[in-house]
């Protein structure tokens, strides 16, 4: 226990490496506990970056990285041969 806290309590970020294994016995697999896990970081996210009181770059930002990460992974088979090599 990490300041009081039951294990089930403590946020991921928070684990030590020595108590993951129990941290994730305390996890529920189910689906409904996945999909209740799911929807609880949906709206943290929303929360966060969607529905801001205070707007910022960061959605712009993460759109924007997801664009050229997208068509990085689109275009790799093409760009792959236009690499500056040593020898011809």
């Amino acid at each position: 226990m990490a300041d009081g806290k039951a294990i089930a309590e403590i946020p991921l970020r928070e684990v030590k490496l020595g108590q993951l294994p129990k941290w994730l016995a305390t996890s529920s697999f189910t689906p409904n506990g996945v999909k209740n896990a799911v929807v609880r970081n949906f709206w943290r996210y929303h929360t966060k970056y969607i529905n801001v009181r205070k707007a910022n770059i960061a959605p712009i930002g993460q759109f924007i990285a997801l664009t050229i990460g997208l068509t990085y992974i689109w275009r790799f088979k093409k760009e792959k041969h236009h690499r500056i090599r040593k020898y011809h």
